[in-house]
């Protein structure tokens, strides 16, 4: 069996800011900004990729990655199966959970990862795969449902169905207007890149609540309905003059990498949803306690999107607390700054 490629940019360790493309626009924090000194463009690290460069690179990395949870060509999965499938009231489709290791050697050997380190983690990954009638009805969504709230809104509807995510503010944006980008023989357009902050609430106490700052890639593929999501750690955005979150004191910065990829399946019509992730919550607890919860919660991902996306069809009248998504994506794009503003 021939590896995928593994590359430096979809990785748990994620980039520095200063590896961001240049032209992003971003959004003044509500907190104070920080100093000249205490802020940087990470402008000592590798030279930052134009955006299509970067886009290609992060698209090259996750497309064959993803795929080798559900290979397009039927083959077997690359993954290993964990357990039986779980079901859940709200969904009436089960869903099954993947595991993979990407152990510390094999990635102190990627070109372009950090200098080589004897202490490196294992990256340990987790995907569920679950597959839906392209319906807009009770225990189901349609594909448009799906595009609307996870290629256009990601983490507006993150924010509005998981009760653990207590805040979500988008920081940098990129204009990606009639973008191209080629991978293999596939073609991707549409496609997006903002920076956002996801803050997630953390139980029991005196446990703090953490702050996930990450980059997101999101892509359609041409001639098919297939739409991929990338979210990328960054590592350093606290001292970005636009993190707002990352800057909290009485937070956690923590991160997670993650390649979510939904699509048509051709034979039948069904929506097969899959997101694989890594994640390292920071903080006191152990990475292998961190590693035992996470299979359980993204499968209740689920659960939480099919029981929330009835309160987003036009005639709902019962679930009147929910807050709407936009009906199409944002088109009041901050004033542009300059690279080391938007870094």
């Amino acid at each position: 069996m021939t590896e995928v490629y593994l590359g430096p940019w979809v990785r748990l360790e994620g980039i520095g800011i200063g590896q961001l493309p240049p032209g992003g626009r971003g959004l003044k924090p509500a907190n104070q900004p920080l100093s000249a000194e205490e802020s940087s463009d990470g402008s000592s690290s590798a030279a930052a990729p134009d955006l299509k460069t970067f886009i290609t690179k992060v698209l090259s990395e996750a497309v064959p990655f993803i795929d080798g949870v559900s290979p397009k060509d039927s083959s077997a999965s690359k993954w290993k199966l964990k357990g039986s499938p779980k079901t859940f009231p709200n969904s009436e489709a089960p869903v099954q959970i993947y595991e993979r290791t990407v152990e510390g050697k094999v990635l102190d050997k990627i070109e372009g990862m950090g200098k080589y380190s004897a202490d490196r983690r294992d990256e340990i990954w987790f995907c569920r795969k679950s597959t839906h009638r392209n319906k807009a009805e009770t225990k189901t969504a349609n594909w448009e449902e799906f595009v609307h709230a996870f290629k256009e809104h990601h983490a507006e509807s993150e924010d509005a169905f998981t009760p653990a995510v207590i805040g979500a503010r988008e920081a940098i944006r990129w204009d990606t207007n009639g973008l191209k980008i080629d991978v293999g023989e596939e073609r991707w357009i549409n496609t997006a890149a903002v920076v956002v902050e996801m803050k997630h609430k953390i139980t029991p106490k005196p446990l703090k609540n953490r702050i996930f700052p990450v980059l997101q890639v999101a892509a359609e593929l041409t001639g098919t309905q297939e739409v991929l999501i990338v979210s990328i750690p960054l590592n350093d955005f606290q001292k970005s003059p636009y993190a707002e979150y990352a800057r909290d004191k009485s937070l956690v910065v923590a991160s997670y990498v993650s390649i979510e990829r939904i699509r048509v399946l051709p034979r039948n019509g069904e929506i097969e949803w899959l997101m694989g992730t890594a994640s390292d919550a920071g903080g006191v607890l152990p990475p292998w306690i961190q590693n035992l919860a996470i299979p359980s919660q993204i499968a209740k991902d689920v659960d939480m999107f099919l029981a929330w996306i009835p309160s987003q069809r036009s005639g709902n009248t019962k679930a009147t607390t929910n807050k709407k998504l936009p009906a199409t994506p944002p088109d009041d794009v901050p004033p542009p700054i300059s690279k080391t503003d938007a870094t």
